[in-house]
């Protein structure tokens, strides 16, 4: 109920009886000794406590103050909220652009550790071409470098890049930097450039000289290369 209905529902001279019920029109009839709100205001808020408290909250603003100044206040409050609420979602946006950093942050170490590992060097830096060019094993040149499936190879001259590049399935090893002989076995050993054997303008390498390694794997060359072929999957992926 509106404070101004109820003063104006209160009878003059009614001895402080309290407010005026709806079924008595004798005191809500006009000109039955009723007077202004604003005569009754001070007996109402001493007779009741809570109804001063509301008044006080809705009435005395516009009472004691400018309605500029009211409306000053209000601005400043909802001002003040808002900000709050900036300063809250602020917060949350960075919160979630911190987990996010969290997250990602291993990721982008892994992918730095990655680009930062070296391409392993192809048959511990022999020439592949030299093998079938000169009939020997030969160092390569660190200069004279190219990389194809993840490894690097080298070469003694440049000729001997080029040829490979124009044909690297026909000079690289068989079984990568791997014993031809250890995976017909079933077994995975790193291959000494040293131990080699070439077979149908194929090269193969060993981890053992003769009697092993060449000389084992020539007794039986079709089944042996069958054999390491259906062991490739035991070389690493790299």
């Amino acid at each position: 109920m509106r404070l101004d209905h109820f003063h104006h529902r209160v009878r003059a001279g009614d001895g402080g009886r309290g407010p005026a019920r709806l079924g008595d029109p004798e005191r809500l009839l006009p000109g039955a000794g009723l007077r202004h709100p604003a005569q009754r205001k001070t007996k109402i808020r001493a007779a009741d406590p809570q109804l001063a408290e509301f008044e006080k909250h809705i009435h005395a603003p516009a009472a004691s103050l400018r309605r500029t100044q009211w409306c000053e206040m209000v601005w400043a409050q909802m001002n003040a909220t808002l900000r709050a609420l900036a300063a809250n979602s602020m917060r949350r946006r960075s919160a979630v652009r911190l987990l996010v950093l969290v997250a990602v942050l291993p990721l982008g170490t892994s992918l730095r550790s990655v680009a930062a590992r070296p391409v392993p060097l192809a048959i511990k830096g022999y020439d592949p071409v030299a093998y079938f060019a000169v009939g020997k094993p030969m160092r390569g040149l660190p200069e004279i470098e190219y990389e194809w499936i993840g490894y690097r190879y080298r070469f003694s001259r440049s000729e001997h890049r080029e040829l490979f590049k124009a044909d690297p399935k026909h000079y690289a090893p068989q079984f990568e930097n791997y014993c031809a002989m250890a995976l017909a076995k079933g077994a995975l050993v790193e291959a000494d450039p040293e131990n080699w054997l070439i077979n149908e303008g194929r090269l193969y390498i060993f981890g053992k000289p003769a009697p092993a390694g060449p000389a084992l794997f020539q007794k039986d060359l079709a089944g042996n290369i069958a054999k390491a072929n259906q062991n490739r999957s035991l070389i690493p992926k790299h």
